[in-house]
């Protein structure tokens, strides 16, 4: 299997920002809208599948980092730069949770009351602690997970529940941390011996071929078709539509009996597994909708629209933003707006996206940016284990 060559995939970047809009779109919904979050019109909640999009996320992940651990590089030092990756913008997202929380404690509270969404009404009392930052920084983000999403299963009751993270869609990042090292492990197998590699490959499939951590794997696998390799010949053909149209039909209405039946019978050689039907078709839709795009190059244009991308580059911080601004002060502004407009739930939503994006774009600039360009320092590994910079002459 020949090494594919690094690059940005412009497509890629576009499927990401509307993948990051759908996330933004469940929260809002399920908050402000919860009779419509559980009884749309099937076709309708594509417009807000966040669940899926995440998947999504997991997918690119896979594919857009094999190419960039293909590079020459120690392990140890890669996972360092992985962490540190994710580490930074989690670590400045959950201060930026913290003070707005401590500013408006209770206007998820109070709004819920008005919506009657018992997801908004979460309890997030315990999370306004400086050593819960501390810990939600350096431990349950990234490294350990939540109660409901983690990877260590058998210390779950230990760990707290996302109801008390300062921000929600923290969880997904632990998933991608140890996917991402995954992905790596599995370059490094594949520079060594192409049996092992196989090997390994196997063995995720039949160990947790329904699990998150699998679409990673499934990502990978995906790379050379993003930089195909000159001696193949061009992808082409019109299973990309039709790929497209299954995963839109697998994500509108998540109640297949054949893909729970499917579920069951994986699930019986697997030590990690989807735990119910709608997040494994949740998947099975993700896969679908990822390689439909791959397979239809009349869409990659519309995707790699300047919008898309720019949306794109931002999907990151507005997913890390984008929840605690709407529990606080897009929920405050909500409670002050209904009495005055006929039509607050809009108001709050047209506040929500201009907050969110007006955010985000500082935090990608100075934070995202930033964690970026710390990752990519090229570190070696002294003989006494502490890294230390190249030389000057040596940077690239």
């Amino acid at each position: 299997m020949p090494v594919a060559a690094p690059g940005k995939i412009e497509y890629l970047e576009g499927l990401r920002g509307i993948a990051a809009l759908q996330v933004v779109l469940l929260h809002f919904v399920t908050g402000f809208l919860p009779w419509a979050a559980e009884h749309a019109w099937p076709p309708l909640r594509l417009l807000f599948d966040g669940h899926t999009a995440v998947y999504v996320f997991f997918l690119i992940s896979g594919a857009v980092l094999t190419p960039s651990f293909a590079r020459p590089g120690r392990f140890v030092v890669k996972c360092v730069r992985r962490v540190v990756r994710l580490g930074l913008p989690v670590a400045a997202a959950s201060v930026v949770a913290l003070v707005l929380l401590l500013l408006l404690p209770d206007a998820h509270v109070r709004a819920a009351a008005l919506t009657g969404s018992a997801w908004l009404a979460m309890d997030s009392s315990g999370a306004m602690t400086l050593g819960h930052l501390l810990r939600e920084i350096g431990l349950d983000s990234v490294l350990l997970g939540y109660r409901e999403a983690t990877l260590f299963a058998p210390w779950a009751d230990s760990l707290p529940p996302m109801a008390q993270s300062l921000d929600a869609p923290f969880w997904s990042l632990h998933i991608e941390l140890y996917g991402s090292l995954l992905v790596l492990g599995l370059v490094t197998l594949r520079t060594h011996a192409a049996w092992l590699y196989r090997a390994a490959v196997l063995v995720a499939a039949v160990g947790f071929g329904t699990h998150p951590m699998f679409l990673f794997v499934v990502g990978h696998l995906s790379a050379l078709m993003l930089h195909p390799h000159p001696d193949l010949p061009p992808l082409r053909g019109t299973g990309g539509v039709l790929l497209l149209l299954l995963g839109a039909a697998l994500c509108a209405t998540k109640d297949w009996g054949s893909v729970e039946q499917l579920r069951v019978w994986l699930c019986q050689t697997e030590f990690a597994s989807a735990p119910n039907l709608f997040q494994f078709q949740s998947q099975l839709g993700a896969v679908a909708l990822y390689f439909g795009v791959l397979l239809c190059p009349a869409i990659w244009s519309l995707l790699a629209s300047r919008p898309l991308r720019r949306l794109g580059r931002l999907s990151f911080s507005i997913y890390l933003l984008h929840f605690p601004i709407l529990f606080t002060l897009v929920c405050a502004a909500f409670i002050r707006l209904r009495p005055v407009t006929p039509y607050p739930i809009a108001a709050a939503f047209v506040l929500f996206l201009a907050c969110t994006v007006a955010a985000a774009i500082p935090f990608e600039r100075w934070v995202d940016r930033s964690a970026i360009a710390l990752s990519r320092l090229r570190l070696i590994i002294g003989a006494n284990g502490a890294p230390f910079p190249r030389p000057r002459s040596d940077r690239g």
